[in-house]
């Protein structure tokens, strides 16, 4: 009996748990301005290590981008070839 009662109240209850609805903040031209700032301070804070991350690994992202480019060209040729005889054959 307690455990048919604990799963009508778990019934009754878990749709009350759910997400919250979105609430739309508006804000006056004075909080966005600080918002802004604020926003703009911390992007220029990262932006010295990004730059950096983004040059050190540079070289390996081209490569194994042109890799990826010279593989596809590779599987295109392959399979165009693979029709060649079809082709000719008719």
């Amino acid at each position: 009996m307690k455990a048919i009662l604990t799963a009508i109240v778990a019934i009754f209850l878990l749709p009350a748990c759910g997400p919250d609805e979105a609430v739309r903040v508006q804000l006056t031209p004075d909080q966005r301005d600080t918002f802004q700032a604020i926003a703009s301070r911390r992007i220029e804070t990262l932006r010295p290590l990004l730059d950096s991350i983004c040059t050190a690994t540079f070289e390996d992202r081209v490569a194994n981008a042109t890799d990826s480019i010279v593989q596809r060209r590779l599987e295109e040729e392959t399979r165009l070839r693979s029709r060649l005889p079809q082709i000719s054959g008719q």
